[in-house]
């Protein structure tokens, strides 16, 4: 699926500005999700029953708590969407994490072409600076649009991915961290061009969670992850590792999600 994209600017939005509006914007329109090949008829009827799927815009869609509070701010879990997991996929995924706890948002096409292997990071090419910037602002525009009309708690937006949109994610989360309240990864590579490009002075005490299949076909997938946790904890973020017990090469699954919820609602507890 095809979408026009934004002029790039020289520097992304700012994710917590709201200043702008689209009038055009409107809750109501409907998203018909699909079901999720991964998940168990009850598993989607149970969490499918409670939520609300709305189009966000053309490279967005998003998942609104049937018994939304307008007075509250919630928080808002943003899913970029990738080979492993499209934007069905992760509306459904949101939504299992817990049908009441949260906003989701499903960002459309936010992968990155990969580096060619005799690439060196000290000769990251413009293009693919500038796709980073594209990234960002297609996240940042895609949040304020459900800013603009739903109450979104800017200090506990979650951002997330499964596959190689994890490893988009875990980049943007380390570019960027002052713009999220955590990351959630499963499986993915660690993104080499963190090394040069994450904001350290930011990234301390960030919270993140990493994912890994537990299936003994999974090793590859879950040394990656492990690998990941150690350049985090070395830039000095708070990581979490969980290694799905159920022994499937599945990477998301309904016990990891509802691992994430659990996590999620810890640290705002402990942040309350």
């Amino acid at each position: 699926m095809m979408h026009s994209r934004n002029q790039l600017p020289s520097q992304p939005y700012n994710l917590h500005d709201s200043s702008r509006r689209d009038t055009e914007l409107s809750p109501t329109t409907p998203w018909t999700a699909a079901a999720d090949s991964q998940n168990t008829e009850s598993q989607r009827t149970e969490s499918q029953s409670d939520v609300q799927f709305w189009q966000v815009n053309d490279f967005s869609a998003g998942t609104i708590p049937e018994s939304y509070e307008p007075r509250y701010a919630y928080p808002l879990v943003v899913w970029l969407t990738g080979k492993d997991c499209g934007i069905d996929d992760s509306l459904n995924h949101i939504a299992a994490m817990s049908p009441q706890n949260y906003l989701g948002l499903a960002v459309d096409e936010c992968l990155f072409e990969r580096p060619d292997s005799d690439q060196h990071d000290f000769d990251m090419p413009v293009e693919f600076l500038k796709r980073l910037v594209d990234v960002e602002n297609r996240v940042v525009n895609a949040v304020r649009s459900v800013r603009q009309v739903l109450n979104v708690h800017t200090e506990r937006i979650f951002l997330a991915g499964a596959g190689d949109a994890a490893s988009v994610a875990l980049l943007l989360a380390m570019h960027q961290p002052e713009w999220f309240g955590g990351c959630i990864a499963f499986g993915g590579a660690f993104p080499s061009a963190a090394k040069l490009l994450a904001n350290k002075d930011e990234l301390a005490g960030k919270r993140f969670y990493l994912g890994a299949p537990g299936g003994r076909s999974a090793w590859q997938t879950t040394g990656s992850v492990r690998n990941s946790a150690r350049q985090l904890v070395a830039a000095g973020a708070d990581v979490s590792v969980s290694v799905n017990a159920s022994e499937t090469d599945s990477l998301v699954n309904r016990q990891a999600l509802r691992e994430v919820d659990q996590w999620i609602i810890s640290g705002i507890l402990a942040d309350a």
